[in-house]
């Protein structure tokens, strides 16, 4: 799975900057297990989207556009490429629809 986190990562980072871990090494107060990533249990309270499926490959997506790095257009098209990638081996292997 990291391989296909960090797929997902350098591909948001074609259209906008990852948000750096504070001094902590943290995003949201979770600990990063990359660049970009946080690895958390799906059943939290932070209730994250991907806890509504027991699917063998689940993540949430955020890219914030509050950001003043980033225009919500930018937002958006990191989503599009985020996902695009998230599917494509997924497709490879026959497992897309």
């Amino acid at each position: 799975m990291d391989k296909w986190f960090t797929a997902m990562i350098d591909s948001v980072r074609k259209v906008t900057h990852i948000a750096p871990a504070d001094s902590d090494g943290k995003l949201i107060c979770e600990t990063v297990s990359q660049e970009g990533v946080i690895a958390i249990p799906n059943k939290t309270s932070l209730g994250p989207c991907a806890g509504v499926t027991n699917a063998p490959y689940q993540t949430t997506t955020e890219v914030y556009p509050d950001s003043p790095n980033a225009t919500p257009e930018q937002c958006n098209d990191a989503q599009v490429a985020c996902i695009v990638c998230a599917l494509d081996p997924l497709s490879r292997r026959g497992l897309g629809a």
